[in-house]
């Protein structure tokens, strides 16, 4: 339980290396001088609170504020969404607008009775545009996560 607590710990810390073992370093001195006084990791556990509360005290102390870096992956992963989508459109529509008419060969301008099959049964095209979906997607769920966050 004491271990697991830890962990969880110094996964929300987001503090320097050296910071973040000094930290470490006291929590398990705090449990073994608890567990000495007869205390149970429990207790103790429920003295000093979430492992997010913990961090989030224990990186002010530092003159940290420990939510900004979290805010900060929100907001990049939001921006690299939003390209990503706007590179997918980019190519989409650039690449649909130029396309020559359905069974046309070369830069002809009527239709053939040729058939030519790709290596593939889909759609590239279709791919792209996909991809572009699910990054808008995901950057609106980042934005409202990070919005969300903010407000608390």
């Amino acid at each position: 339980m004491k271990e697991q607590y830890i962990k969880q710990v110094e996964k929300e810390l987001h503090l320097s290396r050296k910071e973040r073992m000094e930290v470490l370093r006291d929590l398990n001195e705090i449990f073994a001088s608890a567990v000495e006084h007869g205390d149970t990791e429990q207790q103790v556990i429920e003295r000093l609170g979430t492992p997010k509360d913990f961090a989030d005290s224990t990186a002010e102390q530092f003159g940290i504020d420990n939510t900004s870096s979290q805010k900060r992956k929100g907001i990049i992963s939001s921006v690299v969404a939003l390209l990503i989508a706007v590179a997918s459109f980019v190519i989409y529509a650039t690449t649909k607008n130029g396309r020559t008419p359905e069974g046309a060969i070369g830069q002809a301008d009527a239709m053939t009775n040729i058939q030519v099959e790709g290596a593939f049964r889909f759609d590239a095209l279709q791919i792209i545009l996909v991809v572009g979906v699910i990054a808008v997607a995901f950057a609106v769920i980042q934005i409202i996560r990070t919005v969300r966050k903010n407000r608390r």
